[in-house]
């Protein structure tokens, strides 16, 4: 048979185009209008081809779903807005109570938020386009042939079982594809706690077949699975299935690597940015490389391209920021809670800094530097020449809109793109990393596994290993709700606390009035007062109707409709999705 090296790209897109032509979110058509042996012959060459494509399903699955859907919604993450929008830590926000409903719908818990949601559909579709993806590899290459295909079947396993683990957290019981469907497949729901124990085998059996990092300073080695990735992600699983001896025993493997070191403090800031790509912290991420060849909207498939990431309600953003477009919008403001949590827990520290700042921070404490001209008719200095209290004074800078909706006055400066990062002839792209799994998430894991199942004092370590890095208080005792406190804040923004706080059983008491008053701001600096400050504005808050986590269904996210319409569910054959509790 004739040997074929399909690249990234070309794969990437012609099993994406593949993918499309099923008759249902699982069921995939034997014939498709592609030459299946030309992909899959028993080569190295060919193999590796195949692991490449599932890393680029995987990647446009974080970011923007599906290929063969991508409408003109799409300006936001939808894992990003399914993992962290239901949390309490964040406000959608976005131009106004009726923009980006798709977003804002499950922040509030809108009666809007349904089987029939967006961004529901595009991220239980966009798992099972990476599980098919990864089925053909499996399927159709032998381990046993070579070190090096035994690798690319390891890596299929783990990205295979990511995306089942990221269904199991979400929609509980989804169906467990582990093999190539026939077209007339009819797969029903599976037992979460069996999902769950086939999920944290595949992730053990397959770290044998993939190797360590090699040192701390392995870049390649952040951004393709290794030996220490699997074990981070069975970890994670085995937390979540409460295994929590199992855990500690997983996660002190990634630990006792000696591989991975938390960046200092100072650094922080850098985590996720090109500065931070492939740092001692990173136990995966995506890489991405910027190719104007690409032929596809890549744009849409990079995270920090995304709406969900800019501020646009201001009139001029400081160095080193660069704002996308003009007009209302930017999703994922920090909330008053949050907010208000960590400023009374380190209001000085990295972290906190690093994670989110003030809208006086923003005004007063950046550069202006070539981002505004002196105006010497009204008596206005350069941006290079302001001084902080000129900064605070100056009616050039300030909101761009009479009030931020869904904003307390604080953003979201994680995720904020650097202008210093653009691509070579963008105006909106860069190629900074995303981050999957970090050393500090480990650590927090391990924390919890030993607080659940004794600690020996390495759990206790390990939590202030984290704390002392952010410039934060130290904790005296390993306990859950420290192990609860420090994640929320550490963690904050990447898809943990809303999963964290069901699992835990908190969430029908933390989220109960979710979405029942979002607050804007206003500067009072508009209001003829002096300096730039924001204040909190109730007065067009949007007030809802329905509001809030309902316990015995937001636990689980709907199985999307179009699922349930064309794999209905029969008791009698056993057959078919059947809904999740509290949703039709």
């Amino acid at each position: 048979m004739k040997k074929t090296i399909i690249s990234l790209v070309s794969i990437g897109a012609a099993l994406l185009t593949f993918a499309s032509c099923s008759q249902s979110l699982l069921e995939i058509p034997q014939k498709g209008v592609l030459n299946y042996e030309m992909f899959y012959d028993d080569s190295e060459e060919s193999a590796e081809s195949a692991a490449l494509a599932i890393y680029s399903a995987y990647v446009t699955s974080m970011n923007m779903g599906v290929m063969d859907e991508l409408p003109t919604w799409v300006i936001a993450p939808v894992n990003y807005v399914l993992t962290n929008a239901p949390s309490d830590d964040s406000y959608y926000g976005s131009g106004g109570k009726s923009d980006h409903i798709f977003g804002l719908e499950i922040n509030e818990y809108r009666p809007s938020f349904d089987s029939g949601s967006l961004v529901v559909r595009f991220s239980y579709k966009a798992a099972y386009n990476v599980i098919y993806t990864c089925n053909l590899l499996i399927d159709n290459f032998n381990p046993a042939t070579s070190e090096k295909i035994a690798r690319n079947v390891a890596e299929a396993r783990v990205f295979r079982a990511m995306a089942h683990l990221h269904l199991a957290t979400y929609w509980g019981t989804p169906p467990k594809v582990d093999h190539l469907l026939a077209g007339d497949a009819r797969p029903t729901n599976s037992n979460h706690d069996e999902l769950m124990a086939w999920i944290i085998k595949e992730l053990d059996e397959a770290a044998e077949a993939l190797p360590p990092r090699a040192g701390k300073g392995d870049k390649n080695g952040a951004v393709r699975l290794t030996k220490e990735a699997a074990y981070a992600y069975e970890g994670k699983a085995q937390v979540f299935a409460g295994d929590y001896n199992g855990a500690k025993a997983t996660l002190k493997k990634v630990i006792d690597s000696g591989n991975y070191e938390l960046v200092p403090g100072p650094e922080m800031v850098n985590m996720f940015h090109r500065a931070g790509d492939g740092s001692t912290e990173k136990v995966f991420e995506f890489n991405y490389v910027d190719n104007v060849n690409i032929g596809i909207p890549d744009g849409f498939r990079h995270f920090q391209r995304s709406q969900s990431c800019f501020w646009r309600d201001l009139k001029v953003l400081p160095n080193p920021f660069f704002k996308q477009n003009d007009g209302w919008g930017g999703g994922g403001n920090p909330s008053k809670s949050f907010v208000d949590a960590i400023m009374a827990n380190e209001p000085d520290s990295y972290r906190r800094k690093a994670w989110i700042i003030s809208y006086e921070e923003l005004i007063g404490d950046y550069d202006y530097s070539g981002r505004v001209a002196e105006d010497k008719e009204n008596g206005l200095k350069a941006g290079e020449d302001l001084t902080r209290d000129e900064k605070m004074n100056d009616p050039r800078l300030g909101l761009s809109a009479p009030s931020y909706y869904g904003n307390v006055g604080w953003f979201l400066v994680k995720y904020a793109p650097l202008e210093t990062e653009l691509n070579v002839n963008s105006i909106d792209a860069n190629d900074n990393n995303t981050v999957m799994m970090r050393y500090a998430e480990v650590l927090l894991l391990y924390a919890e596994a030993c607080a659940m199942a004794g600690d020996d004092g390495s759990g206790l370590a390990a939590l202030n290993e984290v704390a002392r890095r952010a410039g934060a208080p130290l904790y005296s005792s390993l306990t859950l709700d420290n192990v609860k406190k420090e994640k929320r804040f550490e963690m904050f923004m990447e898809g943990c606390r809303f999963a964290d706080l069901v699992r835990w059983g908190d969430a029908a008491t933390v989220l109960k009035d979710q979405g029942r008053e979002v607050p804007s701001f206003i500067d009072l600096f508009e209001e003829g007062k002096h300096p730039h400050e924001a204040k909190i504005d109730y007065s067009d808050a949007y007030y809802n109707d329905e509001y809030g986590f309902k316990a015995g269904k937001n636990e689980l996210m709907p199985f999307p409709l179009g699922e349930l319409q064309l794999n209905p569910y029969d008791e009698a054959e056993g057959v078919g999705i059947k809904q999740n509790p509290g949703w039709r």
